[in-house]
Formats: C-alpha cells, sequence, structure tokens
C-alpha cells in the first residue's frame, strides 16, 4: 500500500461463490496499492469458497482478513459480522459475486485529498456510479449523481434515487451502524442499508464507475416469489420500528412512500384495475416538497410502469 494516505478497509461478503468469487478478488487485486486490507466473511460456504480464500490470502501475507462462520448464518448477519473486521480510515462493501470498477479506490483518494477531508474525523460518504450487467452481457450505468452535500440523503436512498453501490465512507461513520438482522430474513434489508444514510453528515459524488453488479446469479434470485413478497410488505414497518428503537423516525413524506411502495407490491401480486389506480395515487400523495421533483423518481416509475404493462 502506498504511505501517506487513507487506508481503505474492502468489506467482502461470500457464499458458495468458487466460480465468481477470485473476479471480485481480482478486481480488487489490481488496486492493491490504494488497499489497506480486504476483510473477508465466508458464510460456511459448502463449496471451494474457503479454499479459494486461504489460497489468496496464502499469496499475499497481510492484506486479507479471513473470517468463517459457522454454522452459516444468513446474508444480513453476514453482512454485519463483516462490520467488526476493519482497521482502516474508509471503508468499502463488496458481494463476492460482483467487482470493483477498476481505478476507484484512486479517484476516491484524489478526492478525499481535493476536497481536503479529515478522513478520521468526519462522518461522510463518498458516492460513484454503479454498472449492472445481465446475464446476456447487457451494460447499464446508474449515476448517484443526485445525492445532495448536506443531508436529504436518506429521503433519496428510501425512494432509490440513490445507491449504497459503489460509496466508500468513514470508519466513523460505520461504527455507529446497530445490527438489526434476523437470521436469514429479507425484511432487515432497508433497515440495515439506510443506516449509511442516516449517520453520514456530509455527501460527496465522483462520476466514476465503483461497483460492477452482476444481476441474475445472487441469493435472491432463488428464493421464491411469493416468500419475497410476504417478506418485502414487512420491510418498510422493520425499518420504522428499528429506527425508532434507535430514536430516529422518518420524515411523513418518507412514511407516504412506504405506503406508496406497498401498493406497487400489491399491484405486482395482483395486477388489477383497482391496484392500478391505488398505485398510481399513492405514487403521487408520496412527493416530497423538500427534495422536489427528485421525490416522484419519474425515471424509476416510468421504466416500472412499462414491464408492468407489457
Amino acid at each position: 500500500m502506498i504511505d501517506g494516505i487513507p487506508r481503505i478497509s474492502v468489506l467482502v461478503i461470500t457464499y458458495n461463490q468458487e466460480d465468481v468469487i477470485g473476479r471480485a478478488i481480482e478486481s480488487l487485486l489490481s488496486q492493491k496499492d490504494y488497499i489497506f486490507e480486504i476483510c473477508i466473511s465466508d458464510d460456511c460456504s459448502k463449496d471451494k469458497t474457503w479454499e479459494i480464500l486461504n489460497y489468496y490470502s496464502s499469496q499475499y501475507p497481510g492484506l486479507f482478513v479471513l473470517n468463517r462462520n459457522d454454522p452459516n448464518v444468513g446474508i444480513f448477519e453476514n453482512i454485519e459480522r463483516t462490520w467488526e473486521m476493519p482497521t482502516g480510515d474508509i471503508v468499502y462493501q463488496l458481494s463476492g459475486d460482483d467487482e470493483c470498477g477498476y481505478g476507484w479506490f484512486q479517484k476516491v483518494i484524489d478526492s478525499i485529498k481535493e476536497l481536503g477531508l479529515d478522513y478520521k474525523n468526519e462522518m461522510f460518504c463518498v458516492y460513484g456510479d454503479y454498472m449492472t450487467v445481465d446475464l446476456k452481457g447487457r451494460k447499464i450505468t446508474h449515476k448517484n449523481n443526485l445525492v445532495t452535500k448536506d443531508g436529504g440523503g436518506l429521503s433519496l436512498a428510501i425512494r432509490g434515487i440513490v445507491c449504497n453501490r459503489s460509496t466508500c465512507y468513514s470508519i466513523k461513520v460505520l461504527n455507529r451502524f446497530f445490527k438489526v438482522s434476523q437470521g436469514r430474513s429479507h425484511i432487515a434489508e432497508s433497515a440495515q442499508d439506510r443506516q449509511l444514510q442516516l449517520f453520514s453528515e456530509k455527501n460527496y459524488y465522483i462520476p466514476y464507475v465503483g461497483n460492477i453488479y452482476h444481476t441474475g446469479i445472487g441469493v435472491s434470485t432463488r428464493i421464491a416469489n411469493d416468500i419475497i413478497f410476504e417478506e418485502r410488505k414487512q420491510i418498510n414497518q422493520y425499518l420504522i420500528n428499528s429506527f425508532a428503537d434507535r430514536g430516529f423516525a422518518p420524515s411523513k413524506a418518507d412514511l407516504r412512500y412506504f405506503v406508496y411502495e406497498d401498493a406497487f407490491l400489491d399491484f405486482l401480486h395482483k395486477k388489477t384495475l383497482k391496484n392500478a389506480f391505488k398505485l398510481i395515487y399513492r405514487w403521487l400523495l408520496s412527493y416530497d416538497k423538500t427534495i422536489g421533483m427528485r421525490s416522484l423518481n419519474l425515471s424509476f416509475m416510468i421504466s416500472h410502469f412499462i414491464k408492468l404493462f407489457q
């Protein structure tokens, strides 16, 4: 690692990914001069994932910090296990079936220097763009350029306008995170993810791809649709309850957006005319005047309405 730069800790989760974990690791090793440590938590894989991790660790002494859960604890508790592993200044998270954007860490460090950030003490997050790649190799770049510097991040993230993929944030933000996992249940997803926006006091944006997300191969793609529906109906309420336990509460506009999301799920589950009207009505009511038209996320809605009625 280059001397005199912020120490970047990369957090990686993996489970039964012997075919793709090497791709994720190689995307990091190509930038190892800018990485302080690669912390990987394997959720008791049944294939050769753990052997692959140990091979890389032996090839790069001191770079890897490995953890193996026994027994398997599920994706969200495994994520929380990685929160206990880093000792650097800056945190970046990666799934074992995805890739880090080439040259991303140099861009982050250059930006931190240019901005003059006190990376050891400030509570900040640096956002980049992320790319999705589907099973046919089609690529789409998604921008996080609408993130606001001062506040507003939580409402934007709740609406899917900004995304945690391709973010680097100070470890002081991570140290504020609280555990919300319930074993394998997906209802903890939003309560876990939205803590980044809850605790980041400053946000910055780099127009550069920092994460490459390979769609259609993750664990969630193999979960039955009825299970996804039932759990997704509980995600927002679980966030509300989890945040309330810590003295935080979403805004009234955010609560209206949660009602819209429930209407969206109802329509996906049962495409009736009544549910369609309810969906549109709840969508309009989710408008948040503090962040303007962005709160309606028009491009997202148009693309999804086209897919829904095809």
